[in-house]
């Protein structure tokens, strides 16, 4: 299925358009248009990874949460255990 695609007007600074035209005959695109998809891409990927982090870093900071994952590795440590035991061939 074919995405839906929005046309857009965007004024940029005349340096940046000179750069994406040498990126895009240099071969980092087909095309002005897909640099700037690729781009914004990039960029938004990066966004949401730096918010994942931000979200890992703050459960380091919730006491809540280190709570129960104490419990849980406290609660799993007997079978946990057991499974390592097995995968290095020992017997139960």
């Amino acid at each position: 299925m074919k995405a839906t695609k929005t046309r857009l007007t965007v004024d940029l600074p005349r340096e940046l358009v000179e750069r994406a035209d040498t990126a895009v005959e240099q071969g980092a695109a087909r095309s002005r248009n897909q640099l700037i998809t690729q781009a914004i891409e990039a960029c938004l990927h990066r966004l949401e990874e730096a918010e994942i982090d931000a979200r890992f870093a703050a459960i380091a900071e919730d006491e809540a949460y280190q709570r129960l994952a104490l419990q849980l590795t406290q609660e799993f440590e007997r079978s946990d255990w057991e499974a390592f035991r097995l995968g290095e061939g020992e017997e139960p």
